[in-house]
């Protein structure tokens, strides 16, 4: 059986097309963003994508091996050979899902490696790896079935290539084949992940066991299949549809993490200046964060008041919700609102005008952007760089040129500011 599988390896398609895959591998892990690199969820996320674009693929070279025997006039063989004929259709599979895995395995050790300087100690999560790892298994097995039923050298392999991308975007989305970010506050839930790899693992078992229709094999008389055979493929035909069943029903495959599973880590950019403190995993964000933090608790006005801490969402939820700090897709300035809105708040309480006195509502938005600019401390031209705020571009207007006026100015201009909300404010 080894020779036979080194011999299948040697003759895959795949073999040839490595070096294009690879490179499509890289392509997807870079071009999407780069975010990632640095943090081990994100990282382990990024590298699990590329079975977006690498499952279809591996059908599709999966449906070419499974019809090779079917089209070379080869059922003959496989009816006489000395081999049942599911270990030689085993084999084969098992081939291309070697050269799969290398494929993918690549990626996640790039994807790796980039990120050990800065993501500390870890390294890339399990379950995103085996969530890739079960989706490929699926679509080299679904393939496989595909060839063997219409053992095509060009039509199948395409369909299979076609039908499994549109798949992806369609039954992927209920079936949860993927996910797109790992931030680290989610994580994936075990069981979910588990019944993924178990119908991953049935499809196998078929696209082994099931007997090659009669229109491929070419007017060669058929073998009864043994009973053991037959209750083989009902037994995985079973427990594919009992598992088709459950996925969806199992829950969401990504859920919030829990902050009591973790220290979070915490940092201050002065013994003045208020803390931050994020999930372990998004350290390197922590000099930029505390950054902000010092900037807004350095501002030269004595009714501005900051947090003692401020923490990333997830890890101190409260009853009224949570109001923590995102960092979304690697952008900081998702901070610089929430450590904004939170500082208004401790400062001025909190502030709910009515429709009925827009100038009011206006200044809220005023001062809440305002806050953002100085924890930016950056021109307002060059932190909105390539960023779309909408639902008030009067107030992003106002407060950009507010942030860089003088000291005195700014003063004078959050006074007025504040003026128009003292009805409209309480306590926190």
């Amino acid at each position: 059986m080894l020779k036979i599988y080194r011999m299948e390896l040697r003759r895959s398609p795949i073999l040839i097309a490595m070096p294009a895959l690879i490179a499509l591998d890289i392509a997807v892990l870079f071009g999407r963003s780069r975010h990632w690199i640095g943090v081990w969820p994100e990282a382990s996320a990024a590298a699990q994508v590329v079975t977006l674009f690498l499952g279809p693929a591996l059908a599709a070279v999966s449906a070419w091996q499974a019809g090779r025997a079917s089209r070379s006039g080869m059922p003959e063989f496989l009816q006489a050979a000395a081999r049942p004929v599911w270990a030689i259709e085993a084999v084969r599979l098992a081939a291309t899902l070697t050269l799969g895995y290398i494929a993918y395995g690549i990626g996640c050790l790039v994807a790796a490696a980039l990120s050990l300087p800065d993501a500390g100690p870890g390294f890339l999560w399990p379950s995103y790896v085996l969530l890739g790892v079960s989706t490929l298994t699926a679509y080299a097995a679904v393939g496989h079935i595909v060839g063997r039923a219409w053992p095509s050298a060009a039509f199948t392999p395409v369909v299979c290539a076609l039908g499994g991308f549109v798949a992806f975007m369609t039954v992927g989305q209920i079936y949860g084949l993927f996910v797109l970010s790992g931030a680290p506050g989610m994580q994936l839930q075990p069981l979910p992940v588990t019944l993924r790899l178990l119908f991953a693992l049935s499809l196998v078992g078929l696209a082994v066991l099931l007997p090659r229709p009669s229109r491929s094999m070419k007017g060669v008389s058929r073998r009864t299949l043994p009973a053991r055979t037959r209750l083989a493929v009902t037994s995985f035909a079973a427990l594919a549809f009992v598992l088709a069943a459950s996925i969806p029903v199992a829950g969401e495959v990504r859920v919030q993490r829990q902050a009591s599973s973790v220290t979070p880590l915490c940092r201050s950019a002065s013994d003045a200046s208020p803390r931050v403190c994020v999930w372990p995993e998004h350290r390197k964000y922590l000099p930029e964060l505390t950054n902000m933090a010092r900037r807004l608790s350095e501002i030269p006005d004595s009714w501005i008041r900051t947090p003692d801490t401020f923490y990333e969402y997830g890890l101190r939820p409260t009853d009224l919700g949570d109001p923590g700090f995102e960092i979304m897709e690697g952008h900081v300035r998702s901070a610089a609102i929430a450590m904004g809105m939170q500082t208004k708040d401790e400062s001025l309480g909190v502030c709910i005008p009515p429709r009925d006195a827009p100038r009011a509502r206006q200044a809220v938005n005023n001062i809440s952007m305002w806050f953002e600019y100085r924890a930016m401390g950056q021109d307002p031209e060059t932190a909105d760089a390539g960023l779309t705020i909408s639902g008030a571009p009067g107030s992003q207007r106002a407060a950009g040129e507010a942030s860089v006026m003088s000291e005195s100015d700014q003063r004078s201009w959050t006074s007025t500011e504040r003026a128009h909300l003292k009805k409209w404010c309480r306590s926190r």
